[in-house]
């Protein structure tokens, strides 16, 4: 008996000593969790984000790395009247608080216009071509009429005086000029042809009839 009694004693040890460093263990990886975690979140690390607006690109960019922070362009608006370059709208905006390392999207006015394919509009009347060309962004819109049997017709758009072929890439929001049919007026027409039927004037093979329909005085 006093053989096995040292044995059990071991056991019982070796159980305790186990259960401990199982214990101790999970404690160690629960803390370096808690520690890995708070590093990649960057727990309590928040910085206020600067106003860019007006700023270009480059000037954000050296305005936010100081703070922890980078811009990325996601859009670019192109305006007559805006500076090329210049940044018009962030998100988030100015005054949020973010994690360092955030990227902050910004879009900036475009050095070019944008470039649109200005469809067929042959043979479209003159209301279709025009809400079709409005939906597009085009609003200085003129109209050239050519005289035609029917009217009412596109015969062609024109930019810069030149006839545009289908798909044709312009400026955006550029003037355009719509050459549409225009009927002949019946009033001129027939003013037209009674003038050429009149004494005193040439008909159409510029013949003078100007003596027709007069007395021949020499008869008496």
């Amino acid at each position: 008996m006093s053989k096995k009694e040292p044995l059990k004693t071991r056991l019982g040890d070796n159980i305790i000593k186990n259960l401990l460093l199982i214990a101790a263990t999970g404690l160690l990886l629960i803390l370096l969790t808690l520690l890995f975690l708070n590093f990649y979140t960057r727990h309590g690390q928040q910085v206020v984000i600067p106003s860019l607006e007006g700023l270009q690109a480059n000037e954000a960019n050296t305005l936010l790395q100081a703070k922890g922070l980078h811009a990325e362009i996601v859009d670019s608006v192109y305006y007559s009247d805006g500076v090329p370059g210049a940044i018009i709208d962030q998100t988030p905006k100015a005054g949020n608080k973010v994690k360092e390392g955030r990227a902050i999207y910004v879009t900036i006015y475009s050095r070019t216009p944008q470039m649109v394919a200005v469809p067929g509009l042959v043979d479209y009347s003159t209301r279709q071509a025009m809400a079709l060309l409005t939906s597009m962004g085009f609003s200085q819109i003129a109209i050239e009429e050519i005289p035609s049997e029917y009217a009412g017709l596109v015969v062609a758009v024109k930019f810069r005086g030149r006839a545009l072929t289908p798909e044709e890439k312009v400026p955006a929001s550029s003037p355009l000029t719509l050459v549409i049919t225009k009927a002949f007026e019946e009033d001129s027409l027939i003013q037209d042809n009674t003038n050429s039927l009149s004494p005193g004037l040439p008909d159409r093979m510029g013949n003078d009839r100007s003596g027709e329909g007069a007395i021949d005085d020499t008869f008496f």
